[in-house]
């Protein structure tokens, strides 16, 4: 008897054969597209190489040492103040030409070989060698198509703009806001270009390292942009004509598929089916003589597909005998998945309070799987005599492979912990650990941090994982966006960054899983991060206990009847002050 909508075998495998073709279409389309566009980007990444190696030949070391030290004195930027807020680059110009070339009033060496636009009389002064930097650089642009070349240079967490043809006096040792300090101070010399979007559209932007001076100085970096719009728009091009075509040949393969496939598989598999129909067709125990009889010889698959309907006809018999081996088999799981559960929880600190003999600190922790078992874990240990380390964190999947995920992952955060080092470079370590052998694909969002007891200051690092609550001076909690890194478990090689917290007694801070603010009621909605922080802020003079379990009884009213679809986790930690703690030991 048909149920619901039918749709005949023929259409199924006249739609299988559709998607397969498609899909292998797609893939074929796909794969030409990123090969024409990896062969183009890598000859604009060559050529971007090209242009950046040729101008640190170009532009000697003495030369940009030089003019770099003499633009970033206090001298020149006082000089450069003026001349802003008079709105006047000749001030700035006239300062340059008191000042003295590195060549003297000689011509730099070999200037025969190298561009000359500016090198037109003797060098005498600084503004001179500027204008000599600006054509090397105008020249490489010229030379290897680039958008712009420019000199920079590192100092502290700032990029300092050296010589750019694109920017005014003005501009000189004044820091660029465009540029980080990591694309600049990178391992070895050469940086590889970074294709991005930018104001101007498409950009590739790559960086070298100048050669150093005698004294092993590094004078500065050139960097270029190269334009990549008309590349991007060729590469759609590419994608738009091969879909084209790939389009017009799959319609005319799929016609042939679909006649040939109805005439040798589908029409056999009609008639087996009828026979299963009848077959079925009586609510009745069932017999060998009730075995399926059709005349069908085939020596393929459907041949095969019919004997296995014939023999599947006497493992029915044994059904009932296999139904209650199910029945006991989950019954054997559920006991399991409880064994499990106790498990988990006994790898989770659950004593409070945790540390009855040091007052500096308050904490309280909790977790509350959606499964029997969940993905969600926290930990707090003691690193040394003054360093409390904490850490909460949230495993991509739920269930058991999740919770056996976590386990190792939080075995190998406490052994690496107690090793010694940073937030970020434990979670760096252990990233690069969990990458050599993650067959699952698995991952993990960590926040870690360590409390320096005597201090009060917390060093955090933060993997992909939410955002913590800090309690203030005025007791209220506000949200503070961290620095994030890339989750634990996804690239070998990430490198995480860490920051500090100041914490003055009576501060608290509150971290939590995602499954606090994605909590759901009935009507779908979010319990979202106003609502928590609004909650944490009627939290006033409460223990972190009290706070965890005041969050909770929320969460559980906004929920109501709704069921939990991920674990919910909240770890609260309160500073005292180390104060407190010398006094209780001079007492005792």
């Amino acid at each position: 008897m048909k149920s619901g909508r039918w749709l005949s075998l023929s259409r199924k495998m006249n739609i299988l054969i559709i998607g397969i073709i498609l899909a292998l279409s797609a893939g074929l389309v796909y794969a030409s597209y990123h090969i024409y566009s990896d062969k183009i980007i890598d000859i604009y990444l060559n050529q971007g190489e090209m242009a950046l190696r040729i101008s640190t030949e170009w532009l000697t070391p003495d030369l940009i040492e030089n003019f770099r030290s003499q633009i970033m004195s206090d001298e020149f930027r006082d000089i450069r103040d003026k001349a802003i807020a008079a709105n006047d680059e000749n001030i700035i110009r006239e300062w340059m030409h008191t000042r003295p070339s590195i060549y003297g009033n000689n011509l730099p060496p070999d200037t025969q070989n190298k561009p000359n636009a500016a090198v037109t009389a003797e060098q005498t002064d600084l503004y001179t060698d500027y204008e000599y930097i600006i054509s090397l650089l105008q020249e490489t642009s010229y030379l290897f198509d680039t958008r712009v070349t420019y000199v920079k240079y590192p100092e502290q967490n700032s990029v300092i703009n050296i010589a750019d043809p694109e920017m005014d006096l003005f501009s000189l040792a004044a820091v660029d806001e465009y540029i980080s300090i990591d694309q600049l101070t990178s391992e070895g010399n050469y940086e590889p270009g970074t294709i991005y979007l930018s104001e101007s559209g498409w950009l590739l932007s790559a960086y070298i390292e100048l050669d150093k001076t005698e004294d092993g100085t590094i004078p500065g970096y050139v960097g270029i942009e190269i334009d990549m719009n008309t590349v991007v728009q060729n590469q759609r091009m590419f994608l738009i004509n091969s879909a084209v075509y790939v389009i017009s040949f799959t319609v005319i393969t799929i016609l042939i598929s679909m006649f040939l496939m109805n005439r040798t598989v589908v029409s056999p598999l009609q008639k087996l089916t009828r026979a299963a129909q009848n077959f079925a067709k009586d609510d009745r125990e069932l017999t060998p003589d009730d075995v399926i009889q059709l005349p069908i010889r085939s020596n393929d698959e459907i041949g095969d597909l019919y004997n296995q309907m014939r023999s599947m006809q006497t493992r029915i018999l044994d059904h009932i005998e296999y139904m209650n081996h199910i029945t006991a088999e989950k019954e054997r799981s559920g006991t399991e998945l409880r064994m499990a559960y106790n498990i988990q929880q006994s790898m989770l600190p659950g004593v409070f309070p945790a540390f009855p003999d040091r007052p500096e600190f308050d904490l309280y922790a909790s977790m509350t799987p959606a499964r029997e078992v969940g993905g969600d874990f926290y930990d707090f240990f003691m690193v040394d005599e003054d360093h409390l380390a904490v850490l909460i964190a949230d495993v991509s999947d739920k269930g058991v492979p999740a919770a056996l995920f976590m386990m190792s992952t939080m075995i190998l955060i406490s052994y690496r912990a107690r090793q010694g080092g940073t937030p970020a470079e434990i979670l760096t370590a252990v990233n690069a650990h969990i990458c050599r052998s993650n067959s699952s694909k698995m991952f993990v969002t960590v926040w870690m941090g360590i409390l320096d007891l005597k201090t009060g200051v917390m060093t955090c690092s933060n993997a992909g994982h939410e955002y913590p609550f800090i309690r203030g001076a005025n007791g209220h909690f506000s949200l503070f966006r961290d620095k994030h890194g890339l989750v634990v478990g996804a690239l070998p090689k990430t490198k995480y960054q860490d920051y500090e917290l100041k914490l003055e007694p009576d501060n608290a801070v509150f971290v939590y899983t995602d499954g606090v603010p994605e909590a759901c009621c009935a009507e779908e909605e979010l319990y979202g991060m106003e609502r928590l922080e609004k909650t944490l802020n009627r939290t006033t003079g409460m223990t972190p206990k009290e706070i965890l379990e005041a969050v909770k009884s929320d969460v559980d009213a906004f929920v109501d009847d709704a069921k939990q679809f991920d674990d919910l986790t909240m770890l609260c930690i309160e500073y005292k002050g180390v104060l407190k703690h010398d006094e209780n030991r001079s007492d005792g």
